[in-house]
């Protein structure tokens, strides 16, 4: 997977997982950017259209963090052993609460 002259000292599945965290950060910083720009206007025509995207970064998120899951398998472990999974959500998470405004 590797070039001869590349700057990558990983191959393969190793490399791949280090993208996929990779991509896992962008997802992240790009709700947080969409999130912020939803706080920082007052036209309900771009808020509710950038809370769509927002969502949808949310969306990748969950399938990439799935990928992570089934192809990392000490992450997985650490998902399951997770003393907080499964645990009761806050009235804020059953709502669906996001942080800043719609």
């Amino acid at each position: 997977m590797a070039d001869v002259g590349s700057s990558y000292k990983t191959e393969g599945l190793e490399q791949f997982l280090i993208w996929l965290r990779e991509d896992i950060a962008g997802e992240i910083d790009a709700m947080d950017d969409y999130q912020y720009h939803i706080d920082s206007i007052d036209i309900p025509e771009m808020k509710e259209i950038l809370s769509h995207i927002r969502d949808e970064e949310k969306e990748h998120l969950a399938e990439l963090t799935d990928l992570l899951r089934r192809y990392d398998n000490v992450q997985n472990v650490k998902f399951e052993e997770d003393d907080f999974a499964g645990g009761t959500k806050s009235d804020e998470a059953s709502d669906g609460f996001t942080v800043g405004q719609a």
